[in-house]
């Protein structure tokens, strides 16, 4: 059985142990102000999460139980200090390592994963502290979380609802974006709650704290679309007990008090939203980004100047696109690297190569569109970019498959050339007429046909070979009067032909090659875009906040980046037709006028010799 004091029933218990995420620092000094830290290890476990993200924060008055409740939701009574004051200037916030993992259904019933992140702050209002941080804290919070609970006493008094007064105008402190959930699910505990329950306890707070201040009520209502508030009854344990809850057992407290707590955290749970950009859930190195962009701004003023949540979401959206597409290129690079230098030996042929390369960027592509986040509009546009990355770093995997096979077919064809053309063309061994000439030639080529590997470096190796050693042979045997002018005249004409033909074909293939890859890219591509727009649409319907103007948005950006793909691809298909016309219309041109040639080279050579 793992350490550590269980809450049992059936809230589920949670291995780990607090780490500090933040802290305050004051500054004595006359003209300066505190200052927020951050804790790298803390950093590291975050940037680490993949799934989407849960974040809860407890925050509360002083010395109510704020900290026990978040134990509470680890299923323990310990792990967050419960008792020790933070001593000296040194404020922060908690968080539990390692952030749990909870199963939720989503409302179109797909069950996801999220990672649970659960924040403990310090106590607020106490008197000793910096009122400036007070503030910070909370706004802090309240940028971050997507559960924010607030834990007060049950009788709802001026002293107690500190902070909730600046619900009267949270605009002079955050700038919020135009669309999506932002500001977190709002739960409320009233703690130590003695009188008999209200029919609603919501109800009963909202009519409480109208008494206490008409206009934090009035700003709760406005800025919070739902929310929720639990009465807990006082735990019935003895004092001495309470100043340990850490060491608490279960049975010894009041059993209202432990049935309306686990109501309360299953409650909390059942109900958890995830954390989002607009209509995309934000992960682990996305939160990493936005916490430090908004404690960067923080510590730039005494005060809590105003947040721009819009600006800070497209720096986020910028950000984790440069890493998704760096993420994703590293792993097409590192897979295409293991596999062409362990697992296969170079040369391959191209279906081979393709067959791999198609493997890699579909990882690449899974690790891309799982990272990615933003609008369609944007989506479209980071894609983009990584396919014009990675077709460059395919530029150097094709070079050295394509050198390499260049160099193999080079030794076959020099092996064979050696064999069967060039042991005829020594003085020892010359070939004794044209015909056997001739016949060395195809020899030579029906040798290189069958043990060559076929592609267009070989199209162009035997091409260089009918351009130049051909040509050398051809001359020498004429020297040697092996071979009369006329006939070598019409044999080069005719090797010329070939030698433009293999060219010819050669670049067709290659084009055709690049054409296919790039089809399949985009297609590939467009299968993602489409399920990333159906996770986008899912987590549109699981937000509340300007649900429908979302989804006319997403919809109508969806369209639109689906009709930029349509285009590419047709586009590549008319490239590809347009290059094969051309291609065969240059093929027919080339043979008729080489045939034209050495239809006249033969008349010349009849005329010359018409005893032949």
């Amino acid at each position: 059985m793992s350490a550590g004091n269980r809450f049992s029933r059936e809230i589920e218990f949670r291995e780990g142990a607090p780490i500090q995420l933040l802290q305050y620092v004051e500054d004595n000094s006359k003209d300066g102000f505190g200052k927020i830290s951050i804790n790298p290890a803390a950093l590291n476990i975050l940037r680490t999460i993949r799934e989407p993200l849960a974040i809860i924060s407890v925050v509360g008055s002083y010395r109510r139980g704020k900290s026990w409740f978040a134990n509470v939701l680890h299923g323990r009574h310990d792990g967050f200090d419960l008792g020790a004051k933070v001593e000296g200037c040194t404020r922060g916030i908690y968080m539990w390592s390692p952030p749990f993992t909870l199963e939720g259904k989503q409302l179109d019933g797909k069950i996801i994963q999220k990672r649970v992140i659960v924040l403990d702050s310090e106590g607020i209002d106490d008197p000793n502290q910096d009122q400036n941080w007070a503030t910070k804290l909370f706004i802090l919070c309240l940028a971050l979380s997507s559960t924010f609970i607030y834990n007060i006493n049950g009788i709802v008094g001026r002293d107690d609802i500190g902070k909730l007064y600046l619900m009267t105008d949270l605009s002079k402190f955050i700038q919020e974006p135009e669309e999506g959930d932002f500001l977190p699910r709002l739960v409320i505990l009233l703690r130590d709650f003695t009188l008999e329950n209200p029919e609603s306890f919501k109800g009963y707070f909202l009519e409480k704290l109208n008494k206490v201040s008409p206009e934090a009520a009035k700003g709760i209502k406005k800025f919070f679309y739902d929310f929720d508030v639990y009465g807990l009854p006082h735990p019935g344990c003895k004092r001495k007990m309470l100043q340990h809850m850490e060491d608490a057992d279960t049975e010894e407290l009041e059993e209202e008090f432990v049935d309306e707590v686990e109501n309360a955290v299953k409650s909390i749970y059942s109900q958890l939203p995830l954390k989002y950009i607009g209509s995309s859930t934000m992960k682990g190195s996305a939160f990493v980004k936005f916490l430090n962009d908004i404690v960067e701004r923080m510590n730039k003023s005494e005060t809590s100047s105003l947040l721009s949540i819009p600006s800070e979401y497209e720096s986020i959206i910028q950000f984790v696109a440069q890493e998704a597409i760096k993420e994703a290129v590293g792993i097409y690079q590192k897979q295409m690297n293991h596999t062409l230098n362990e697992k296969v030996k170079l040369p391959i042929l191209w279906d081979e190569f393709t067959e791999i390369h198609n493997n890699c960027i579909s990882e690449a592509n899974k690790i891309f569109f799982e990272k990615i986040i933003g609008s369609p509009t944007q989506i479209e546009n980071f894609v983009e970019v990584l396919s014009e990355t990675i077709s460059k770093s395919k530029e150097e995997f094709t070079k050295k498959n394509s050198d390499e096979l260049t160099t193999y077919n080079e030794n076959i064809a020099n092996d064979n050339w050696e064999r069967y053309v060039k042991i005829g063309l020594n003085q020892e061994t010359l070939f004794e007429s044209n015909d056997e000439f001739q016949k060395a030639l195809k020899a030579f080529e029906s040798a290189y046909e069958k043990s060559m590997m076929k592609s267009p470096e070989a199209a162009k190796v035997i091409a260089s070979y009918m351009q130049n050693q051909y040509s050398d042979a051809i001359d020498y045997m004429t020297q040697l009067g092996r071979m009369n002018a006329e006939l070598a005249k019409a044999m080069k004409a005719k090797e010329e032909a070939e030698t433009l033909q293999l060219e010819a074909l050669a670049r067709e293939e290659e084009f055709r090659r690049e054409i296919e890859a790039q089809k399949h890219e985009r297609e590939e591509s467009e299968r993602n875009f489409k399920m990333k727009m159906e996770e986008l649409q899912a987590n549109i319907d699981q937000q509340n906040k300007s649900h429908e103007e979302m989804k006319e948005r997403l919809i109508k950006e969806r369209d639109i980046a689906e009709e930029k793909y349509n285009q590419k691809l047709e586009q590549l298909h008319n490239e590809m037709l347009e290059q094969q016309k051309l291609n065969e219309e240059n093929k027919e041109k080339l043979l008729a006028q080489q045939q034209a040639k050495f239809e006249q080279i033969q008349r010349e050579a009849e005329e010359t010799n018409p005893s032949h």
